[in-house]
This record gives C-alpha cells, sequence and structure tokens, in this order.
C-alpha cells in the first residue's frame, strides 16, 4: 500500500500563497510512536524541514512553499525505543499562484479577458462565470491561453468571473474573482431561462501582435522623397472553439468542464468600441470598477494620405524656449520597437486630469521638415519608423477637447544608426594561475556619448560555438572578457547599439587566439658575483596546448630573448654579470605567437665585500668606516655586528650610510666586528662575503690642552698616555692634530680633509693640520709632545704631502683632538679640548711656567 499524501490549495487567509498538506492517516504505523519527522526538498517552507508532530498527529500544513513546484516529501517515525523507521516518499506539487487580471472589454454579446500568467510552467487556468446571483447557471472552462473570448453572451447582464490557475491537477489557493458587464440593455428572465453560453477562447503562447492585409512597405524617407501612403489596418487574430449544436442563444446550461472540440481560427478587426474593467487579485475577494469606455486612437484625417495616417502639417515648429516659457518643463517621451513601428509611451501625473493626448512629430532631417499629428486616449501610441532621421516629439495633454498647459511631453529621437566604435583593439590577453584565459578590449570612445540611449554589446565565443553576449553601460578605459578557455581561437564582435530601439551600428569583427596555460617554475642554480645558472621545469601539454618556451632575461641595460624547443634542455648559465645587480628570468609558453603569463624569477648576484673597514677607537666607543663598490646602483644595504667573550651579540642594519659608531663599550675587552653587504629586495636579496676586524678597548681618558698664540695659531700639548693610545690595537705609525670649528658637523672620518679643502668654506670642519708622517713619540724618552697650529703660509701644494698647516681664523671658537694611527690600520684618539676666541694673556705665562718648570722627561716641539 502506497503513503497517500495529499496536496491541497488552502482558501483561507494565510501568510503565503503556496503551499502543501502532507496526510499519512492511513498508513500511521502501531503502536503509537513518540514523533513523527517530516523532511521536504526543496527545503523552502514552514515549518522548515525535519520538523517533527507528535505520534497521534497524522498531516501537517507546510505553508510558504514554492510556488508550481515539484517537492519531494520524505515521512520517519521515531519509535518509543528511540530508534527511526522511515513510513515512506513521494513527489508532490505545490499549488501555484493565482494570474493577475489585465483587463476585461466587453461588447453587447461578447466578452474578451486579458490576464497575466504567474510564475511557473504548465500552468492551467480554471475559468468559472455565470450571471451575478445565478450561480446555477454557471459555465466552466480550463484552457492554457491567457487571452480568452467569451460569445454568445446575454445583454445588459452583471456577470461574475472566477479564475485559478492550476498546476499538475493542484489549485492556486488565490483567485481572480470580478465582475463585469455586457453592453446593451437586459431582456432576460434568469427565473425560467435555460440558455446555453458558446466559449472561444484563444491557445498558448499566442501572440497579439499587429497584423496586416497588405504587405508593409517601408517607411524609410530620403531627403527629398515623400513618405508612402500605403493604408494598414491593425487585426486581432481570436481563437474560437465552436460551440455544440446543443446550445442555444435564449438560455443557460450549468457545465462544469468544456467538452474537446476541434478549434476553429478566424481573424476580425478589433472592436472600435468597448468597455474595459479593472479588479485586482485578491483571496476570495473582489474590486469591481467600471470605467468609461476607451476610445481607439482619434486620427485627424487631412484627406491626401488616407483614413487611418495622421494629420500632416506644415507649420513652423515653436521655438523650445518659448515652450518652457508657456508650458513649462517637459517630462520625457520612451521609445520602443513594435512590429515595425516606433512606439511612443510616456506617463502623465494624476493631477494633469489629461483625458486625452495630442501627439505631434516632426521629422527634421527632410529637406522641408515636414510634421503630422494624431490623438489618442491612452498614454501611448504608435507611428510610423523614420529610418535615418531626426524626428521631434512633443505629446500634449488635452481637457474638454482643447490642449490643457497642465503637462506636456517632449523628445528628439535620433533614428539613424550608431557610430560605429573606431580604434577597436586588444592590449592584452592573459590566462592566469587557475588556467582561467581573459582578453583585454578597449576602444576610441566617441566624443560624445550618451550611455542612457545608447550601450556597446560585445559578442564572443568560440569559432561557431554559441556566443555570449555582454553590454557596457558605463564609460570605461578597457572591458575584460574573463573565463574564456586557454589556447583557442575567439571570435568577438562588438557593436553600438540603442538601449530603447533595435539600432545598431556596424559591427566591429575580431579574433584572438587566447593565452596558453604555464605550469613551469624558475629556480636558480649556481650563483656568483658575476654570474648565474637558470633552470625551469617542463608544463604539461595535456593541461593546455603550446608550441614552445620562451625564456627570457633581463638586465645589462638590454634584454635577451631565447626560443626553447619542448624537448631540449632547460639549464642556462649566464657570465660576465655586475656583482650585486638584479636580473630578472621569465619564462614562457608560446601558442601560435601569443605568450602566456610569465613566470618569473628575480635573481641578484652576490654583491662584493666592503673595500675598506677602518676602526677609531675612544674611551668606551668605536666608530666603523667602510668604503663599498656599487657598479649597478643597487639598492644596498649594511649588516654591522660584534661581539666578545661573555658579551652578547650585537647587530644592526643600515642603508646609506659609510660609518657607523657603537657606545657603550667596556675596556680592556678585545671586540670583532663585522659588517655584511646586502644588495637586492625581497626574496631576490643577496649578501657578500664578511669583512672582520678585532680591536682592544682602551681604558684611559686624555684631552689635549690648548693655548693660543696671537690671534691665528693655537699651541697643543699631550702626553704619550698608553692607556689611551695603547699598543694592543698596534704600534704608532703617525699622529694627526685634528682641529674644527664645527664639531656637530661629525665629518671627523678616518681619512681627514685638509686645509686646502676647507679654507674657503663658511664653517670648516674637521681638518688634519699635522703632516701625514709625524710621530713625535718616536723615541721612547719623549712622554710629552706640542704641536703649533697655524704657522704655515701653505701658498701652494706639495704633492709629496697633502697636508697643510695653514693658519686660523682670528676670533673663531676652536676644538683640537689628538688621533693615533698604528701600523695595523687601528686608530686611537683623545677627547676634544676648546679653546675660546679671544687670545688669553694668563695663558701664555702659565705656558711659560710650565716649560721652565723642572721636568725630568723629554718634551718635543714643532713649529
Amino acid at each position: 500500500m502506497f503513503l497517500l499524501i495529499f496536496l491541497l490549495a488552502s482558501y483561507n487567509s494565510i501568510a503565503s500563497s503556496s503551499s502543501i498538506l502532507v496526510d499519512f492517516t492511513s498508513h500511521a504505523i502501531q503502536p503509537t510512536p513518540q514523533a513523527y519527522i517530516i523532511e521536504y526538498s526543496p527545503p523552502v517552507g514552514y515549518p522548515p524541514s525535519g520538523s517533527a508532530v507528535e505520534g497521534t498527529t497524522f498531516h501537517s500544513l507546510i505553508n510558504g512553499t514554492i510556488s508550481a513546484t515539484e517537492y519531494t516529501v520524505s515521512i520517519s517515525a521515531i519509535l518509543m525505543d528511540g530508534t527511526r523507521q522511515n513510513v515512506g516518499e513521494l513527489a508532490v506539487f505545490s499549488s501555484p499562484d493565482a494570474p493577475t487580471l489585465d483587463s476585461i472589454e466587453t461588447t453587447e454579446h461578447e466578452a474578451t479577458i486579458s490576464y497575466f500568467p504567474p510564475q511557473g510552467q504548465n500552468i492551467t487556468y480554471h475559468i468559472e462565470y455565470y450571471p451575478e446571483e445565478h450561480k446555477e447557471y454557471s459555465n466552466a472552462i480550463d484552457t492554457k491561453a491567457s487571452l480568452v473570448r467569451l460569445r454568445g453572451l446575454d445583454s445588459g447582464t452583471t456577470f461574475r468571473l472566477r479564475i485559478r490557475s492550476v498546476y499538475q491537477g493542484v489549485f492556486s489557493q488565490e483567485l481572480i474573482d470580478s465582475t463585469f458587464v455586457t453592453q446593451g440593455t437586459a431582456n432576460y428572465d434568469y427565473s425560467s431561462s435555460a440558455e446555453l453560453y458558446s466559449v472561444r477562447t484563444l491557445p498558448p503562447n499566442f501572440n497579439l501582435g499587429l497584423q496586416t492585409t497588405t504587405e508593409m512597405t517601408s517607411y524609410e524617407y530620403s531627403k527629398e522623397v515623400e513618405e508612402d501612403t500605403t493604408i494598414t489596418t491593425p487585426l486581432i487574430a481570436e481563437i474560437t472553439v465552436a460551440t455544440s449544436p446543443e446550445m442555444t442563444s435564449t438560455s443557460f446550461q450549468e457545465t462544469s468542464t468544456t467538452p474537446y472540440v476541434p478549434i476553429i481560427t478566424e481573424t476580425v478587426p478589433p472592436s472600435t468600441s468597448s468597455e474595459t474593467t479593472s479588479t485586482t487579485t485578491t483571496r476570495r475577494t473582489s474590486t469591481t470598477t467600471t470605467v468609461k469606455p476607451k476610445a481607439a486612437p482619434m486620427e485627424v484625417n487631412s484627406g491626401d494620405l488616407g483614413e487611418d495616417h495622421p494629420t500632416e502639417t506644415t507649420n513652423t515648429l515653436v521655438d523650445m524656449s518659448e515652450m518652457i516659457q508657456e508650458y513649462g518643463q517637459s517630462s520625457e517621451v520612451f521609445l520602443s520597437d513594435e512590429n515595425n513601428m516606433l512606439r511612443l509611451d510616456w506617463e502623465a501625473p494624476e493631477n494633469a486630469n489629461c483625458e486625452a493626448f495630442f501627439v505631434n512629430y516632426t521629422i527634421l532631417t527632410l529637406s522641408r521638415p515636414r510634421s503630422f499629428s494624431l490623438a489618442t486616449s491612452d498614454e501611448h501610441a504608435n507611428i510610423k519608423m523614420f529610418p535615418e532621421h531626426t524626428l521631434d516629439i512633443r505629446v500634449f495633454c488635452m481637457l474638454a477637447g482643447a490642449l490643457s498647459k497642465t503637462w506636456w511631453a517632449h523628445r528628439i529621437a535620433h533614428l539613424s544608426k550608431p557610430k560605429q566604435l573606431e580604434n577597436v583593439r586588444i592590449p592584452e590577453v592573459n590566462t592566469d594561475e587557475f588556467y582561467v584565459a581573459s582578453i583585454k578590449l578597449t576602444w576610441d570612445w566617441p566624443v560624445f556619448h550618451d550611455f542612457e540611449r545608447y550601450k556597446i554589446v560585445i559578442s564572443y565565443g568560440i569559432g561557431r560555438a554559441e556566443s555570449k553576449e555582454m553590454e557596457v553601460t558605463n564609460k570605461e578605459e578597457f572591458v575584460l572578457l574573463d573565463k574564456l578557455e586557454p589556447s583557442n581561437l575567439y571570435s568577438i564582435s562588438i557593436r553600438n547599439a540603442s538601449t530603447e530601439l533595435s539600432l545598431t551600428s556596424k559591427i566591429t569583427q575580431l579574433e584572438q587566439v587566447t593565452a596558453p596555460i604555464i605550469s613551469s617554475t624558475v629556480y636558480p642554480g649556481q650563483i656568483s658575483s658575476n654570474s648565474i645558472n637558470i633552470n625551469f621545469g617542463d608544463s604539461d601539454p595535456e593541461q593546455g596546448r603550446f608550441d614552445y618556451y620562451l625564456l627570457t632575461f633581463s638586465g645589462n641595460n638590454k634584454n635577451i630573448s631565447k626560443k626553447v624547443e619542448m624537448e631540449h634542455e632547460k639549464s642556462f648559465t649566464f657570465t660576465k654579470l655586475i656583482p650585486g645587480k638584479t636580473y630578472q628570468f621569465s619564462v614562457y609558453t608560446v601558442y601560435k605567437g601569443v605568450k602566456s603569463r610569465p613566470v618569473s624569477a628575480d635573481i641578484t648576484t652576490y654583491p662584493l665585500k666592503v673595500n675598506q673597514l677602518f676602526p677609531v677607537v675612544g674611551k668606551d666607543y668605536v666608530v666603523l668606516y667602510w668604503d663599498i663598490e656599487n657598479f649597478a646602483d643597487s639598492d644596498c644595504r649594511f649588516r654591522l655586528s660584534y661581539n666578545a667573550d661573555n658579551i652578547p651579540t650585537v647587530s644592526v642594519e643600515l642603508k646609506g650610510a659609510s660609518r657607523h659608531r657603537f657606545s657603550g663599550l667596556k675596556a680592556e675587552v678585545y671586540y670583532t666586528f663585522t659588517i655584511t653587504v646586502i644588495m637586492g629586495l625581497g626574496q631576490a636579496a643577496a649578501e657578500s662575503e664578511s669583512e672582520m676586524i678585532t680591536v682592544a678597548i682602551p681604558k684611559g681618558r686624555l684631552s689635549p690642552s690648548i693655548h693660543r698664540q696671537g690671534s691665528r695659531e693655537l699651541v697643543v700639548g699631550f702626553d704619550n698616555d698608553l692607556s689611551v693610545f695603547s699598543l694592543l690595537n698596534g704600534s704608532p705609525d703617525n699622529f694627526a692634530v685634528i682641529v674644527s670649528d664645527d664639531t656637530s658637523l661629525n665629518d671627523d672620518n678616518y681619512e681627514l680633509k685638509s686645509w686646502f679643502e676647507v679654507k674657503d668654506e663658511d664653517v670648516w670642519g674637521s681638518y688634519r693640520a699635522s703632516p701625514s708622517t709625524w710621530n713625535p713619540f718616536d723615541s721612547e724618552r719623549v712622554r710629552r709632545a706640542a704641536f703649533t697650529v697655524g704657522t704655515d703660509d701653505c701658498v701652494k701644494r706639495n704633492l709629496d704631502e697633502p697636508y697643510c698647516n695653514g693658519i686660523l681664523r682670528a676670533g673663531t671658537d676652536y676644538r683640537v683632538k689628538i688621533r693615533m694611527y698604528t701600523d695595523t690600520k687601528v686608530a686611537m684618539e683623545t677627547d676634544w679640548g676648546r679653546i675660546e676666541g679671544e687670545k688669553n694673556s694668563d695663558d701664555d705665562e702659565d705656558e711659560e711656567e710650565e716649560e721652565e718648570d723642572g721636568n725630568t722627561t723629554d718634551s718635543v716641539t714643532v713649529t
């Protein structure tokens, strides 16, 4: 026995217009379970899928389902012991939505009913109609048509009309419930009448279009030729169901269905006078509104263009500024195609109170512009299509047979073909790492492009396969055709098209092969300071077609490309490269001349280490100086570090520097300093070999004594203090007397400037006054030395001696320090000594007393 599941369309007021009722009374299991579980798909409805009902309940109403849809419902039971048992499964159908009434037009014995179908396919309609309050004369029909004509109706009679949708035998919950009144005078007494009605319906998918009795002629206008005067009469095709011979014109007969009879087709002109009834779709409620008969478009006969042609006039158009001044701002007129005619639509506001509309249109592009006019009670009108012409269209409101100034609409309609796009080109094709291809498309936009009226339509596809279409409605620099197949030839067509009419420009055709895929990887082999070995893997031809590989090398101000066949070796070494320079290697697959995306690797040759690394040692600090050769002007960084016994390593990375000071060092400790050159960025960074130097930090501290000798000379004295000039860093080679008028410049480098280099500057900074070979302590007995600064004329340079002891500036503050250079290229220096700008006579007396003082150690004075 099968599970019985019934779908019932609810006639009560519910939140959704579609539901299903699941009833499984006849298949309730025994003993009574704890609960039943109801699951359904698609899972749209309430209660939701998977909800439970009590074991004593054998049905469930599911609201809010998708209308006109096949549902699969599964029932299972939760037994008393907690186990689950399947009860059954069946495909069922949800109720459809009701149709929406469009209009009812009546004559004396006929009614034409038009309604809009609801969502869904395979929908039929059950129509029931009868004289109001006489349901015993009800007649019912089932049809798939959405346009039905009832014939043989009694005149002057009010009829009740009810229409429901039917899907797979399931009726809609809502319905159209309306009334209409036939024209004429009522002459029938239903208490004694037994009259039959004939029913005529139109077939499914019937198109109520304009048809003509003669072949439609061209309405194209040349600049001089008059328009064609062929007269066309629109017709309505009507499908009629023949009635049985028993039906008469004097009685009703109640029927629930219409018997199948052959369909007869006839063509009749449209009615020129009709009564329209408009209603809304409700739930078991009805609203009936009877309005005045809507007249067919009124057309003024000019006597020379035929009875049905609009009136032609030759009046000159009123200037727009005058129109706006008199009528105010205009509304919009919308254009569309309709059966080779130009349809005009507009929308007047309710407060305009327009009884009818007067349409005037002028063909502006004729050598002698011509105007035509027509009147209509609708908010639309059809006129001839005038290809390659421009129309001035004006619509006016009519009230009491005269033009009203409450509202008007205006439109300049360009019916010529849009301009063809120029310079259409493909700047880029690409296939990404997910093997999805794309084509970038661009063109030169017209000087003026109205995006409201025109759009760019692009069609593309592989060969003759079904093409895809996209529209461009905003100005963009380029359009990307994506989700394409790699290594395929695509045909692309581009046209400029009207958004309202079927006007299009000439089509521009392009063909483009999409880029092939690439699955190779690029990786380096052996690298040195002047060579790189590069390798790349194979791409799988089964994943995408390609013809060969292309390897490119960028660097040394030139690019090198090498074609590599699929079966050849894929390892190459590039030599004579620049140290520390980053080179880019890229591999492509190529198909019919189109390259894939590049698979690239940026690789940097090893940079050279620093040329020189010189330390200057002072009390608890070391200043490192270095030099580097950066031939390629690469991004250059330096990693400096130091370490010592029982002292953790300290590291710092610098950029754009040539010196660095490490402070806070411990005395009498050997420190090892290391510097590494880094060139290249990110993963392409490469490091040089490291340069190292070890120095001892002295424990002493010393400042030289300074005295003025006149206004342009200084006498500097200092001791040979081994706690400052430690022999642990090497034997003395020479001593430098460093003079500065501004120590904040921090320019006392390892290699010092000479007096010649600073004498013309506003601020001298640091320079060396003593000769490059001066060593006052060449004898162990000498413990103190003195040096007079500013004693030389320095008229010209000496090629053998770069330094000169030139005169000083009078009235200037100076600072002086002593630096000892060792034979190991380590320098050790004292603190800065300072003297004010004015000469102090007391200082001279002190100096004389110091010289006369009994001193057993030798001293050296240099002038």
